[in-house]
């Protein structure tokens, strides 16, 4: 195992690799890890090193101090701003948690204590949540008048279906990491916050193992908008393609020889059949 660390007491989002898996870590403890415009544009750029390395297989995402995953938005970035303005910051967040949803890795979201407004909606676009016993989640813009802009409202409801989506979103009152598990945004119950690392780390190494060209394509299939007949004819094709990959035609003969898959660690770019 290689273990790789950059100065995490000078950048915004600090990045330490375990084998094939990457973790980055949001590094404003004393802002409750809120997002500005340093930590988005030092995010996007972490993510495009992911998705250009394909020696990684998956990704650990969490916050540091104990304290907050990412608490939301850094509001005094936003403050004075006209119509014009607010847009341009809001569809930079969203290119950022578009490109953490549309990463060809899982991202497990590792959640410990508060994720309210852009940090809730960050959680939102990672494929695979984990939550400590203590986490609470939110999109409190409405007790602000605002409203959610990082993809909040599109997210939450395609995860848990409409009425429960607006009575977050509605009343803007957090819910507790059992109501989470509850309603569905939990890939595993609730962990003791001394644990939760670990547990990520544990399923993202799994993971890691995988094909990461096909997982990817589980990824994309699964985020698709398609439904029904179109869905299932989208499905289709991207489960022919993994067929007939170098990665899914080890996988069969693996199976059929009883032994473990040696996947390639060559990603999208392996050749299909």
């Amino acid at each position: 195992m290689t273990t790789s660390d950059v100065d995490v007491s000078t950048t915004p989002v600090s990045v330490r690799t375990e084998g094939r898996v990457r973790y980055l870590t949001i590094n404003r403890p004393d802002a409750l890890n809120a997002l500005n415009r340093e930590v988005l544009a030092t995010l996007a750029a972490e993510l495009d090193a992911v998705r250009d390395d394909v020696a990684i297989g998956a990704v650990v995402l969490s916050g540091a101090g104990g304290r907050a995953f990412c608490a939301g938005a850094d509001l005094s970035e936003l403050a004075g701003l006209d119509v014009a303005g607010a847009h341009a910051v809001l569809q930079r967040g969203q290119r950022v948690m578009s490109a953490v949803e549309e990463l060809p890795v899982p991202v497990i979201a590792a959640v410990d204590g508060y994720a309210l407004g852009g940090g809730f909606e960050l959680a939102l676009s990672c494929p695979v949540i984990l939550a400590s016993e203590r986490s609470r989640f939110g999109l409190p813009e409405s007790k602000l008048g605002l409203v959610p802009g990082y993809g909040g409202t599109q997210r939450l409801r395609r995860a848990v279906g409409r009425a429960p989506a607006l009575a977050v979103m509605l009343t803007g009152q957090p819910i507790d990491a059992g109501r989470a598990w509850h309603l569905g945004l939990l890939s595993e119950p609730p962990v003791p916050s001394e644990s939760l690392l670990e547990e990520a780390g544990r399923l993202a190494a799994g993971l890691a193992e995988l094909s990461r060209a096909n997982l990817g394509l589980i990824l994309e299939s699964a985020r698709s908008s398609a439904d029904g007949p179109e869905g299932l004819r989208h499905e289709a094709a991207l489960a022919a393609m993994a067929i007939g990959s170098a990665d899914g035609q080890e996988g069969a003969a693996a199976f059929l020889a009883k032994r473990a898959p040696r996947f390639s660690r060559e990603g999208s770019k392996q050749e299909t059949k």
